[in-house]
């Protein structure tokens, strides 16, 4: 078996990248038809880079991270990195979002979209996503 492309380290700077992070090395080990815990747990340690295994190890405090599943490791990491915020602080940070000087239309759209993502708000999605661009976007005519 060949090996489909190869996965960067973890950048420690920009954590609210964690999910993304995740989802990239899930379908590395998709792709490279790698299914055994061991080797998940393997490529994970092996790839995340220096500066997260050790915000890993001490997180484990005295546990080795060759002692966890690869589930486990992930958790673990998402907790630290990536911690669930409550829904209203997410629907906050959503109506709060206005355009930026200089932004187009479109970046101001997908950044409302990334952070809907969060927000659980179900079918009524589409109508808020209006709601906020109306609200948010600063050229009137527009609005």
């Amino acid at each position: 078996m060949s090996t489909i492309r190869s996965i960067g380290e973890f950048d420690v700077a920009n954590p609210i990248s964690w999910d993304n992070y995740a989802e990239q090395l899930k379908f590395f080990l998709e792709a490279n038809e790698i299914t055994n815990a061991e080797k998940k747990r393997g490529v994970l340690l092996a790839v995340c880079g220096i500066k997260s295994l050790g915000v890993l190890r001490s997180l484990l405090a005295s546990e080795s991270p060759s002692t966890k599943s690869y589930e486990d490791l992930i958790k673990v990491l998402k907790e630290y990195f990536a911690p669930t915020s409550s829904e209203i602080y997410r629907r906050f940070q959503f109506q709060k979002r206005l355009e930026h000087y200089n932004e187009t239309v479109s970046s101001y759209v997908t950044g409302l979209r990334r952070l809907a993502e969060e927000c659980n708000f179900g079918a009524t999605f589409t109508e808020r996503l209006c709601n906020q661009l109306v609200y948010g976007i600063k050229d009137e005519a527009l609005q």
